[in-house]
């Protein structure tokens, strides 16, 4: 009985853990570059990202024609295994979107490594 007890424990970590990947990124306050999709070379401005755990907010600090100033995007970092992509989550059914970033209807997509925001 406690073998299996201890079965189903380690069973529902797994699973836990499949849906809900490890963020990357330590809590705090960093700098994002924010890149378009179709353009990627094409220059743009820094935003300020303030993530804790899984939350996630970008922030325009200054004037310019991309963003207006402030908030530029907010929602929960999710993992989505079809593109292998860290998403701006709305909503739970976002993890699974069958599109996400560049120029889709799909949630934002933001690069947690190389510290980049994408947009269309």
């Amino acid at each position: 009985m406690r073998l299996l007890i201890i079965l189903i424990a380690l069973t529902s970590s797994f699973v836990t853990a499949a849906v809900e990947a490890k963020v990357p990124i330590r809590s705090g306050q960093y700098t994002f570059q924010h890149k378009f999709a179709e353009h990627p070379n094409m220059q743009s401005i820094s935003l300020t990202a303030i993530i804790s755990g899984y939350h996630i907010v970008l922030i325009n600090k200054g004037h310019s024609e991309i963003f207006p100033k402030g908030v530029v995007a907010e929602g929960t970092l999710m993992w989505n295994q079809k593109y292998k992509q860290w998403i701006i989550g709305q909503d739970k059914s976002d993890r699974h979107a069958n599109d996400v970033g560049g120029c889709s209807d799909g949630p934002e997509v933001v690069d947690l490594k190389r510290r980049v925001y994408w947009t269309c």
